[in-house]
């Protein structure tokens, strides 16, 4: 993990399917550039697949950092998937997605008036939000 560049925060978020309880977890943290914790969440369901949470942990850490007022943005997680569903301009066959409503609203999310940049880590680079899910 490495800090992002000031005045930017970076929002780390990550899923997990909880076999025991027959459920999936998400959550997120957010750091500044000197890593200090600047916030975080961690949420449950019992619903949808494991691109469809990483999707919401996605969205809900996105609305965090809006919340909490930081407007630069550095996102990371580790489902290729669903960064790749968020990133690029709106497709017709994007309509046919299972998950198209979350994938929206990530999307319109992204042109509020701030700088979100979103990229795929391995793993082991996104082990605090992970941590915070299991």
């Amino acid at each position: 993990w490495c800090t992002p560049t000031a005045p930017s925060v970076k929002l780390n978020v990550d899923r997990s399917w909880l076999k025991q309880q027959q459920a999936m977890g998400r959550g997120g943290v957010i750091r500044d550039a000197a890593g200090r914790w600047k916030g975080g969440f961690s949420a449950g369901s019992r619903e949808g697949d494991a691109l469809c949470t990483e999707l919401l942990a996605l969205e809900e850490g996105l609305l965090l950092c809006w919340e909490e007022g930081f407007r630069h943005i550095v996102c990371e997680l580790d489902c290729l998937g669903a960064v790749q569903a968020v990133r690029g301009s709106w497709r017709v066959q994007d309509n046919l997605h299972k998950h198209r409503d979350i994938i929206w609203r990530v999307k319109d999310m992204r042109t509020w008036n701030w700088v979100v940049e979103i990229s795929w880590v391995p793993r082991e680079c996104n082990s605090v939000a992970y941590n915070l899910v299991c």
